[in-house]
């Protein structure tokens, strides 16, 4: 009998069967297991050659970490994206104040011209320097004022109109007029002492907004966080001018409404807005006092 798929012939008894390769019965079926077997083993070889590598898996802690930074990276830049205009505007803010910074350190120092005086029968040299700005003190000592009322944050370069809202004992509908009125400027809110008198001063308004939202004003406290200690506040109110001074700024929570108290020993004024740009976790506060009237 020939060999066939790499198995042994059996040595087969004598038939007692009219054909002679005709198999005993006992005989087929162990024929028929040896096939079997010899395919299962040349699948197991075939697994084995074929078997693919697997990666030793990563520890927990490996897990965990790169999940946390998956989820940070997606929060982050879904949060740039739907507050893109405020951010936008913080860094030009920062990149034109960082060239305006290196212009002024590369730029020649203004050189004095000497000039002959004359006192009291005798010429002395006097010192006077060139470069100087009279077109922007002329400017700035022109008193022509807006039509309506506005306040102008000259370090972020910021003239905003001012919006009145109407006082409610409904904090609910408060909150829903501010936000109607937010979106056409900085809100003078209710409980405001008007300019010029003993008390507070307050306004509000946002560091960022819904994307989708209609107002222009939106981001317009954005820069607030730029502000420094001595810079000016200039409100325009009914026709006249009040220049502030800040001095002082925190961040407080939401919840805090010592900063709606009206002092009845100083005329200061209050600005207020969300923090961080873009979100309404907490409230950064700036206050300052009136030193000038026109």
């Amino acid at each position: 009998m020939k060999k066939k798929h790499g198995l042994k012939p059996h040595k087969l008894k004598p038939a007692k069967f009219p054909h002679e390769k005709q198999l005993h019965f006992g005989h087929y079926w162990e024929h028929l297991a040896n096939r079997r077997q010899h395919k299962i083993n040349i699948k197991r070889k075939q697994q084995k050659d074929f078997q693919l590598k697997l990666k030793k898996r990563r520890p927990l802690w490996k897990e965990m970490a790169i999940f946390m930074v998956t989820t940070i990276s997606v929060w982050g830049v879904s949060h740039v994206a739907l507050n893109y205009s405020a951010f936008a505007e913080i860094t030009n803010f920062k990149l034109q104040t960082s060239i305006t910074n290196l212009k002024n350190a590369l730029a020649p120092q203004p050189k004095p011209v000497e000039k002959l005086k004359k006192v009291k029968g005798r010429y002395i040299k006097e010192y006077k320097y060139e470069g100087e700005n009279s077109a922007k003190k002329m400017f700035g000592e022109m008193l022509v004022y807006p039509a309506d009322n506005r306040v102008i944050l000259p370090r972020i370069g910021k003239n905003v109109p001012l919006i009145s809202v109407p006082d409610n004992k409904n904090w609910r509908q408060l909150e829903k007029t501010i936000q109607k009125g937010l979106q056409n400027g900085v809100v003078v809110h209710p409980i405001s002492r008007e300019p010029g008198n003993m008390g507070n001063f307050f306004l509000t308004g946002h560091s960022s907004y819904y994307a989708w939202d209609k107002g222009r004003y939106k981001d317009v406290f954005a820069l607030l966080h730029e502000i420094k200690a001595g810079d000016e506040a200039i409100v325009y109110w009914k026709g006249k001018k009040y220049t502030y001074v800040l001095s002082k700024s925190k961040i407080v929570p939401p919840t805090e409404v010592s900063v709606l108290k009206q002092p009845n020993d100083r005329s200061m004024i209050t600005l207020m807005t969300c923090t961080p740009v873009g979100t309404n976790k907490n409230r950064l506060i700036w206050t300052g006092d009136l030193v000038s009237v026109e």
